[in-house]
Formats: structure tokens, sequence, C-alpha cells
């Protein structure tokens, strides 16, 4: 090539690649090949930052020189916030603070809302303790969230999201909890309500005559205990006549563990949701995906808590292609119950399913903790436990979601205060999104990967797989014996062959 050749050739390239930087402060394109899709800000996120009309800054409380999988996290969360920044056209901004540096700056994070976590580490081979600070403070105008510990993954965008939200709503939408029947507080369904104040203001209310629903999109109602007055579910005909939703959970069958018996419980709201289009069955869900509960079992002189599977706490990840269930991945219930549809009139759809290996067992029933269950019991599948409620279309009338457990999003309260499976709290979460037509966090909230079960195995497989396991191993060491044995052989005949010595 001749020097002129090679003077153009290089001015050519310095071209290209000025114009491909040129192109690329406008148009850019990132491949993320995570799961739950970490490194990519979803719908919700981009909708909400490109509509602020003031700039948000968030301080990050971090700490550095730590172990290295919270440094990755100190990275990925400065990562995030660029992309926040680059995708609002820079009205997110953002600075990182090492609280670590001096006794002020952990003075000012612990004054903002950020504790520090004590982790261990090694140095100069000992022990040492140290105060890590993972958090952040958000500010949108006068307003402020403080996010104590930022959780890895794509938790960082939902609570990052979820703040800018909470703060830049210009009005949340009121909805009303239904009291006055032995239902569960507020403060008993902490996550649920910590989750809903995000959009709405949850407000308790009665269904007595003097009450006013007209204000009201949506109504929830959890788990009533009491029998219920006529005249409550008058006043609930007319709210969903006039257009309003509901979101039920309902327990139709109920189980004492001090006497070991479930059995049916009526409070009148079964049969008001047959007269709109679902019947609940008095019996009890098993699953053979299923949590476990713990029972005291004699092991020689001592008495030890035990673990085992309890089919009545069935996991439910089966659903249908429908926004409200998009993402999900488990659901955690106790003592659910069969639905399905009560009248052809209205739009009846499933939401959630049990699994493969189901079944159900009619109340009264009585509860064996020791029981070894087996593929027999479970001879049913894809049992609809939840659905959506609908009037056909061109006529009027609200939308009414059905639960057929009504304590999947109770905490409760005090030594009895429990955690939830995430999806419990999104899954209630986003039936009452969808009712109110505000689906944009539905996708954010779904997006962490939580629960991936193993695929469950009939007895007759598993027997065969036993058998190959243990046969093939056996089988290679046969043959291998047997062709080094016929290569000894052909060996050894080979050597007697009058030909070998020459």
């Amino acid at each position: 090539m001749t020097k002129t050749k090679l003077k153009y050739t290089l001015v050519l390239l310095s071209g290209i690649v000025v114009l491909i930087n040129l192109i690329s402060t406008d148009f850019f394109v990132r491949l993320d090949f995570t799961e739950d899709q970490r490194y990519t800000l979803s719908q919700s996120t981009l909708d909400i930052i490109g509509d602020l009309q003031d700039p948000v800054t968030v301080t990050a409380y971090f700490s550095e020189d730590l172990q290295p999988q919270f440094d990755r996290m100190r990275q990925d969360f400065m990562n995030l916030l660029e992309e926040y920044a680059t995708r609002s056209d820079n009205k997110v901004v953002f600075t990182f603070i090492n609280p670590n540096e001096s006794d002020e700056l952990e003075n000012e994070a612990r004054q903002n809302g950020i504790q520090p976590l004590v982790i261990s580490s090694r140095e100069k081979n000992q022990s040492v303790q140290k105060r890590a600070y993972m958090g952040a403070v958000i500010n949108y105008g006068e307003a402020t969230e403080v996010i104590p510990f930022l959780e890895p993954g794509s938790q960082m965008e939902y609570a990052l999201t979820m703040a800018i939200k909470k703060m830049t709503i210009p009005e949340k939408q009121p909805v009303g909890v239904i009291a006055g029947h032995g239902e569960p507080t507020l403060e008993e369904m902490s996550e649920v309500t910590s989750e809903l104040q995000v959009l709405y203001t949850p407000e308790p209310i009665t269904l007595e005559d003097s009450v006013n629903l007209d204000k009201y999109k949506t109504l929830i109602w959890v788990r009533p205990a009491d029998t219920i007055p006529p005249a409550h579910f008058e006043k609930l005909n007319t709210f969903v006549e006039n257009g309003g939703n509901v979101v039920v959970a309902i327990n139709k069958v109920e189980a004492n563990f001090s006497t070991g018996m479930g059995r049916d419980l009526y409070t009148g709201m079964s049969d008001w949701l047959e007269k709109k289009g679902v019947k609940i069955n008095s019996d009890f869900l098993i699953d053979a995906s299923c949590g476990s509960v713990t029972i005291r079992q004699q092991q020689g002189p001592f008495m030890i808590n035990t673990p085992v599977s309890f089919p009545f706490l069935p996991v439910i990840s089966e659903f249908a292609d429908h926004p409200v269930v998009k993402g999900l991945s488990a659901v955690m219930l106790q003592f659910a119950s069969s639905l399905e549809p009560a009248d052809t009139t209205v739009n009846f759809v499933p939401l959630a399913y049990s699994g493969k290996q189901s079944d159900v067992r009619t109340a009264p029933v009585f509860f064996n903790f020791e029981k070894e269950w087996s593929e027999s019991d479970f001879s049913r599948s894809r049992i609809p436990v939840a659905a959506l409620v609908s009037p056909e279309n061109g006529k009027q009338g609200g939308n009414i979601i059905v639960f057929t457990d009504g304590d999947f999003v109770i905490n409760g309260t005090g030594q009895n205060a429990r955690q939830l499976q995430p999806d419990n709290i999104s899954l209630f979460v986003n039936s009452v999104d969808y009712l109110n037509d505000d689906t944009g966090l539905m996708q954010l909230r779904t997006k962490t990967v939580k629960h991936r079960p193993l695929d469950q195995i009939n007895e007759s497989k598993q027997t065969w797989l036993k058998i190959l396991n243990f046969g093939l191993p056996l089988l290679l060491v046969i043959i291998i014996g047997i062709v080094r044995y016929q290569k000894n052989i052909n060996i050894r005949n080979k050597r007697r062959e009058e030909s070998y010595a020459k």
C-alpha cells in the first residue's frame, strides 16, 4: 500500500469513528442478557422520569472498599443513576457520599434516615467488623423519600422509581377498605398498605347507610369473619351496578390447628359472589407444590421439631396471560378453595391456578400432619383459585376480582407478625391498579426473578431415574471391563502368532 492510499485510509477510518460517536450521542443500544433485565429500565420507569417537571436529587450514602459484593452494588447503583439521568434529560441529579470518611458524614447519614449494617471482613488474617451504609435520600421540590437500604438486582430500580413516583404523583386516589365484620385492620396488612400508599390513600370504611361510596372507584374487602347483614350487600350492589370495582379476598373454609379440623365458614359473602357470577366451593385445595409446617416428632428419647410438607398450603405458580398476574412467579396461599363460574351471562376470567398435581378435599376435613402424600392423592390440575368477573360487553357495571384465600395478604401484628411472599403483595396491589386503570407500576413491581421451583416428577419416573442412576455406572464398569478383557485376549493371541517374533 502506498503512502497516499494509507493516508486516505486513515482519514476515512477517523471520519467513520467521529460519525459513529456523533450518532451514538442520540442513539444507543444496550444488550441485557440477565434474566430479570436488571440493566434495562422498564417502560414504567421511563414514563415516570420522562414526565418530571422539576429536578430530582439523589444523595447516595454508600461505603467504599468493602467486600466485593458490596462494592459491586455501589457500582450498579451508580450505573443505574447514570441511566436515569440520561433518560430523564438530566432531570435526575445524583451525588455519592462515603459516610465512613468522617464522623460528621456518618452523623449526616443517620440523621437522614440511613442506618448502617454491621458486616464482617478479613484484614491481615483477622476478622474486622465494619459499618456499611447502602442507602439513598431522594428530594423532589419540598418532598423527601428515604431508602434506608438498597437491595441488589432490579430491586434497586423498583425502590428508586417508587420513591420518585410517590413524590411526583399530583393527587392520590382514595381506596375504601371495608371493615366492621371482623376484617383485619390496615396495620395487620402493613405490607399491602405500604404498597398501596404509593398511588392511593387507603381509608377504612363501613357499609352503614350514612356512608357515601361515590368518592371511591375501587373497594377492598379482605377476610370478613362475621355474618354480613343483607343491607350491606344492597349497598355494595348499588356501588357495583354504578360502575364501582371490588377486590375480594374471602375464606370459604377455615382451619383449626388445635382440633386438627377444617370446616365450612359462612359469612354470606359467597352467596353474594355467586349472584355476581362466581361460585366458591366449600373445599380445601391441596397441591404437591406447597409450603411446610413444623411438627414435634419422637426420635429416640428426644422430641425434635421437624418441617413436613403440607399440601393445604399451596404455592401457586400457574397464572393466566393477564396484566394482573404478568411477571408473577410464586404466590403462597393457605387453606384456599376452588372456584368456578356461576353465571354464563358474565365474563369470567381465571387469573391463577393450582399446579399440575393438585386436588380438593370437601369440608369438613381432618388434618393428618404426619401423612405421607403420594401421587395418587393429586388427581387434578390447574384448579382456579382467583378470577376476574366483569359484565358482558355493552352492559353497565363494575368489575370484581376474587381470591379464595382471605389471609394471603395479612401480616398480623406483634409476636404473630409474619413476612409475606413478595408476589402475594404484588398480586393484590396489581389487582387494585388494574381496576383503577393505573397499570404503570405493575410491570416494574413484578420485574424481579424470585422463585424458580424444580419440576415435579411423577413416582414412576422417579423409580426409573433411581434405577438408571444406580444401574448405569455398574453397566458402564461392566462394559469397560469386557472391552479391556477382550483387548488383552487379542494382544495375547497376537503374541502367539509365528510372525510376531520376527
